[in-house]
This record gives C-alpha cells, sequence and structure tokens, in this order.
C-alpha cells in the first residue's frame, strides 16, 4: 500500500518520441520527481561487480504517479528512476486499486552503464529533489 508518509521524492527522467536522425534513432527528454516509496525487491536481486562492489539490480516502488513502462516489441523506453547513484528503468507499473488506499505498484530494473545507454543517463539531475520546485534548472 502507498501510504505517502513513507515515500520520498526522486528524479524521474521520461523520454519522448524516438525520431531517426541519419540512420540513428534519438529521443528528448525531460526530468521531474516523483514521490515514491521505493525499495530493493530482495538480497537475492544483487549483481556483483568486477571490483568487488555489489549493487542492486531490482527495485520495487509504490506511488500514484502514472511512469511509463520500457516496452521492447515498440521499442518505447520507460521511465528512468534515479535511485542511490544509479539509474533504473520502470518495467512494471500495475495499479492495484482493491483497497481504499490504492496505489500503483512499479518495478525497476538496473540500466547498464554501457556504451548502448550512456546518452540516456548522461547529466543526472544535481538539484535536491525533495527541494526542487520544478521552476529550477535541473
Amino acid at each position: 500500500m502507498n501510504i505517502t508518509l513513507f515515500n520520498k521524492k526522486y528524479w524521474v527522467r521520461r523520454f519522448g518520441e524516438q525520431k531517426e536522425v541519419r540512420g540513428y534513432f534519438t529521443a528528448g527528454y525531460s526530468d521531474f520527481v516523483a514521490s515514491l516509496n521505493v525499495h530493493p525487491m530482495g538480497a537475492d536481486q544483487m549483481q556483483a561487480l568486477p571490483e568487488g562492489e555489489r549493487k542492486l539490480k531490482r527495485l520495487e516502488a509504490h506511488g500514484s504517479d502514472v511512469l511509463i513502462v520500457a516496452n521492447q516489441d515498440t521499442g518505447i523506453k520507460g521511465d528512468l528512476l534515479l535511485y542511490d547513484g544509479d539509474w533504473y528503468e520502470c518495467v512494471s507499473a500495475q495499479k492495484w486499486d482493491h483497497t481504499i488506499l490504492s496505489h500503483l505498484n512499479y518495478q525497476f530494473v538496473i540500466v547498464p552503464n554501457d556504451a548502448s545507454r550512456s546518452v540516456d543517463t548522461a547529466n543526472p539531475p544535481t538539484a535536491d529533489p525533495a527541494t526542487w520546485k520544478g521552476d529550477e534548472s535541473t
């Protein structure tokens, strides 16, 4: 359930429609703040990196903001969530409306830091999402 008392504000990156430019597909993006309750999906969802560091591969979140889900068939990029310095792509957003505390339940997977997604994750917002008013530069 999404009790907003437990929510924090996080940066979310949303992509526009993809366009082909000189043989490459590109899409602009905009960053905004969403109020979410984010938590790891479990210790078994950790990724061991060559440097010995461990990162969460999957996150679960609850909130009332409508987030765009990645769709591999159509090529639509899902919204990205900036969590603890890493970007995670929204792969599921299901409406849970079976109680008075209806909300959306999201699932996110980590975005690899390789060249194929580096343009999507470049220039993360530097402003604090908790104090961002929507009219400041990100």
